[in-house]
């Protein structure tokens, strides 16, 4: 394949060069490597631990029977917070319910 102008073979490693230079600007893609120190890691994942097994001894889940532990799952997720939208609703809905049996009341929003 030919290129315009002079020596193919060194333009076209120049260009490569810079387009890998803008591209990755330092870092991976953009991104910036960080060290992370041991104590840190296990500090945060000890307070996910934490947080993921309030969370699931709730009284929602109170009859809920689980063969993992709260450590599980945190050793599973992956480190980027994800928030589901039917998570959110399905929370709002829960405790809407819970506060119509407590207080002896209904909804006639379900339906026709």
């Amino acid at each position: 394949i030919g290129v315009r102008g002079g020596n193919s073979e060194s333009s076209l490693s120049q260009r490569a060069s810079n387009v890998a230079d803008h591209v990755l600007a330092g870092g991976y893609g953009g991104l910036q490597a960080a060290a992370t120190s041991g104590a840190g890691e296990d500090a945060e994942f000890g307070a996910r631990v934490k947080q993921v097994g309030s969370w699931m001894s709730t009284e929602r889940f109170q009859h809920t029977k689980r063969p993992y532990s709260a450590e599980d799952v945190v050793r599973l997720q992956g480190t980027l917070p994800v928030h589901y939208t039917g998570a959110q609703l399905s929370q709002k809905l829960y405790t809407m319910m819970r506060q119509h049996q407590a207080s002896g009341t209904c909804s006639h929003t379900f339906g026709s």
